[in-house]
């Protein structure tokens, strides 16, 4: 693991920008790209420019591994993650709240249990880390088995987009009606005002593997709300770590979908 006095010592420890607080990232770039499931070996094994399946770049990568040991310090939590094909540390960064200087409720996580982890790979000293964004606990040991039929599974679903006009295809689906769509997929998300919770529950529902088309969400909620109300929604909703971007910047999946 690091020593923790890497972690406490101002800007000294931030080599080219390495390590950097969510809301420091936020004004970088206002959204990740897209997010892919992997497992830990794949991300230590991957080369110094980064991980990426094919012509396609990881910018957020989803992992279910076992939380083995956790150290607090006063501005991170330090995670050791481990899923059987390799162990690697994660972190989760405590950003105080600007309006109200109060420190965030650090997640209630337990040691020796199964988490699924979104975040961001980062290298630190030369080791690789996660760049936690959110860790929650798995519901179901059949989460663990999904996730790796998904690590398996998306990077031969690229290969066969590049190799066809599928993606086309697939933009036409999402434009149908409601007939691959779940009208009692929805959820109540606390924190969420009435308008996040309308777009939300629009992505939540959508049933294909690549999402939903931005332009979708905006003829679902025709009347509703305009596109120009529903654009920083999602925004928002992709930066908070809600949804993810799939096959291109225009198409988004909920990650708790």
């Amino acid at each position: 693991m690091f020593d923790n006095d890497s972690f406490n010592q101002g800007g000294g420890f931030m080599p080219q920008g390495s390590f950097a607080s969510p809301a420091n990232q936020q004004k970088s770039a206002q959204r990740q790209n897209n997010i892919f499931p992997v497992c830990v070996r794949q991300i230590l094994e991957a080369p110094e420019d980064g991980l990426s399946f094919g012509s396609t770049s990881v910018q957020m990568i989803e992992l279910v591994a076992i939380v083995r040991k956790i150290a607090v310090e006063s501005s991170n939590v330090e995670y050791e993650l481990d899923d059987n094909t390799g162990s690697m540390s994660g972190f989760y960064w405590l950003q105080a709240d600007e309006k109200t200087d109060e420190m965030p409720t650090i997640p209630p996580v337990v040691e020796n249990s199964y988490y699924r982890v979104y975040g961001t790979i980062r290298t630190l000293q030369g080791r690789k880390y996660v760049q936690i964004i959110r860790i929650t606990a798995l519901k179901d040991l059949n989460e663990l088995t999904m996730h790796l039929l998904e690590v398996m599974h998306k990077p031969m679903l690229l290969q066969k987009l590049s190799n066809s006009d599928s993606v086309k295809v697939s933009m036409a689906d999402t434009s149908m009606s409601n007939s691959f769509m779940s009208t009692s997929n929805v959820s109540t998300v606390t924190g969420f005002n009435p308008q996040q919770q309308k777009v939300y529950n629009v992505i939540l529902r959508s049933r294909q593997d690549i999402g939903i088309h931005k332009s979708e969400v905006v003829k679902q909620l025709e009347g509703q709300m305009s596109s120009r109300e529903i654009l920083p929604v999602i925004e928002f909703l992709s930066t908070e770590g809600h949804i993810y971007s799939t096959i291109d910047d225009d198409h988004f999946r909920c990650t708790d979908n």
